[in-house]
């Protein structure tokens, strides 16, 4: 007696069964877009520290420049020693100094231009201006 496998009387797959192979798929889409999603907050913080520091580098160049016994060429300077010695060179291309009369006093304003970081450290995202003032001792 011989036994063969009749399609019409075939029971319908489960559901189980139907679904076999898909968690592969499934688990690869996931890990993808959430590997996106973490890479892209992990470097939109990385950015946000670059302009908090640059920010802070020209507050404290300015501060430093607005001293009795120092010019504003030594804030720029000491402006773009701090961008440099806490983030890439790079960011510390363009750094400019200025002073101007807010009422009686003398303003000493810190201006750094640069490009915010999209892939890592580097410079090359789109255009950032942050600037720091101080007023001037003596």
């Amino acid at each position: 007696m011989s036994t063969y496998h009749n399609p019409a009387r075939a029971r319908p797959a489960s559901s189980a069964t139907a679904q076999r192979g898909s968690a592969v798929a499934e688990f690869v889409m996931v890990a993808t877009l959430l590997i996106v999603v973490g890479l892209s907050i992990v470097q939109l913080a990385l950015a946000l520290h670059v302009r908090n520091t640059l920010i802070d580098a020209a507050t404290n160049g300015a501060r430093y420049g607005a001293l009795a016994n120092r010019s504003v060429e030594d804030g720029r300077q000491r402006t773009a020693m701090l961008i440099s010695q806490s983030l890439n060179p790079g960011f510390a291309q363009d750094i400019s100094a200025s002073t101007s009369m807010v009422g009686d006093h003398e303003l000493v304003e810190i201006t750094v231009r640069t490009r915010v970081p999209l892939i890592g450290l580097l410079p090359n995202g789109w255009q950032l201006e942050v600037s720091g003032q101080a007023v001037r001792y003596g």
